[in-house]
């Protein structure tokens, strides 16, 4: 089959107009200018996507599908209360089945947002059964509790067992890496997430990462996202730490940052995956830099939870992997890529004139619309350790990919395709969502989720829910 649109914005080449992609299976097979993609594959079906640019599909490198039910329900709220709320409702309020519906909606507005591959975090494995359902590309991270230094082998052996069924569950043979696939494909990949450095203990956090490494397993943390956890960690205040001791919780402060703390416990290895990063100190980035680890940047949760935001500029020019997240839509309430491009490419970092270049070896210039939407695509795939295969449009990699109509008012005229999906394209843009050549969004109707199904049985699921937080 050959794609045809006014535009193909491969990534990692300029831009092509009237261009075409040639498809081959779950592959891209070819591209360029569409008379010489016509010319050169004659006899093969041509749909073409006038007025739209095709691009790779979005790489949302943090979400949390189970939590879709909760758009919402938790607003204005501190972040310490937000959080207790959230973990009450979660595992008081909501069943699985009402958890695995949630993910199954979240799935259903990602691929309507031109989302195709996802960094998700889960705890009951209800993600796994919307990926597998909707088509979707990820890395699931499977989530592990417990700030209680004595129940350190107790959760890795709890780990090590939720491992081992959800690769039975994708088709993989025990004992092989997860990183091999699930049914002859790599759309599903297996990691692990110790969540973050107050709700993990220090001997959890050693044990998962040594685990983790032993088995080459992806790892997703939540680190230096909040000024409660920033109190904790530093100097044993604030209402994390007052939580702790309430528990009963021996808590022996490092006394330094978020990420010095998970780098001395080893838990800063290559291919690990930093979610929010928002309050780094400049002692941590030459840290993450040797460490060869990734940053998920979800602005807009971080400035609605109260956070603030990432100091992006430094981050991009250290050369650190990076990736767009939209986390859950619980913090955010919606899964829209285009807008987090925008949130980045506004990030208060770019007008600090003062914040130079982090040392004499960075070269990287501006960020500008053409970096943004990096980030959203093969920036993302690199944050998730999956560049080989997505996040750019190249012959031989997976027929992942999107098209975003560009002839609404609001997006007229187009003077580049890039600054338009960048600056005035939206979620509701996109026409066509593509996962390994498999249609999953076409014509206003997701194809393999029942879209109208979910609205019901998630209206049916809210009926038990009050609007306050406080069911």
């Amino acid at each position: 089959m050959i794609l045809s649109a006014s535009w193909v914005i491969p990534i990692s080449s300029p831009p092509i107009s009237k261009g075409a992609v040639v498809l081959h299976g779950s592959r891209i097979q070819d591209l360029g200018p569409a008379a010489d993609m016509v010319k050169s594959y004659p006899g093969q079906e041509v749909r073409d996507f006038r007025g739209a640019a095709l691009l790779p599909g979005l790489v949302n490198v943090h979400s949390h599908l189970e939590l879709t039910l909760l758009r919402g329900y938790l607003e204005n709220l501190p972040f310490w209360d937000w959080i207790r709320r959230l973990t009450r409702t979660k595992y008081e309020l909501l069943t699985r089945q009402d958890l695995e519906i949630s993910a199954m909606a979240g799935a259903c507005e990602a691929i309507r947002a031109g989302v195709t591959t996802l960094g998700d975090a889960m705890d009951l494995g209800t993600s796994l059964d919307a990926f597998a359902a909707s088509g979707l590309r990820g890395v699931l991270y499977q989530e592990v509790f417990s700030p209680r230094p004595e129940e350190a082998d107790e959760r890795l052996t709890d780990l090590e067992g939720k491992l081992e069924k959800l690769q039975g569950r994708i088709g993989i043979a025990s004992g092989q890496r997860p990183r091999s696939g699930a049914s002859g494909s790599d759309r599903v990949v297996l990691g692990v997430s110790p969540h973050a450095p107050y709700s993990v203990s220090g001997p959890l956090f050693r044990k998962v990462s040594q685990w983790a490494a032993s088995r080459d397993l992806p790892v997703c943390i939540h680190a230096a996202e909040s000024e409660e956890e920033s109190l904790l960690i530093e100097k044993g205040k604030g209402p994390m730490a007052d939580a702790l001791r309430a528990r009963g919780i021996g808590w022996s402060t490092p006394g330094c940052s978020p990420v010095q703390y998970l780098h001395g416990l080893g838990a800063l290895v290559p291919g690990t995956l930093l979610v929010h990063c928002v309050r780094l100190q400049p002692a941590d980035l030459p840290l993450l830099r040797k460490s060869r680890v990734s940053v998920a940047h979800c602005p807009k949760s971080n400035w609605k939870l109260g956070h603030g935001s990432m100091n992006l500029k430094r981050l991009f020019q250290a050369g650190i992997p990076l990736g767009l997240g939209s986390d859950s839509v619980v913090s955010n309430n919606s899964m829209d890529l285009f807008e987090e491009m925008r949130f980045g490419l506004f990030n208060p970092s770019w007008f600090n004139r003062g914040d130079g270049p982090v040392d004499a070896g960075c070269t990287r210039g501006g960020f500008a619309a053409e970096q943004a939407l990096q980030l959203a695509t093969l920036g993302g795939a690199q944050a998730l350790g999956l560049s080989g295969s997505i996040g750019s449009l190249e012959a031989g990699k997976k027929a992942d990919l999107i098209a975003v109509d560009l002839s609404g008012i609001h997006t007229q005229p187009v003077f580049s395709p890039v600054t338009a999906i960048v600056h005035s394209a939206r979620a509701s843009d996109v026409i066509l969502t593509m996962a390994e050549g498999k249609v999953l969004f076409d014509q206003g109707t997701v194809t393999t989720l029942d879209e109208a199904g979910l609205k019901k049985q998630v209206g049916e699921i809210v009926q038990r829910l009050k609007p306050d937080g406080r069911a």
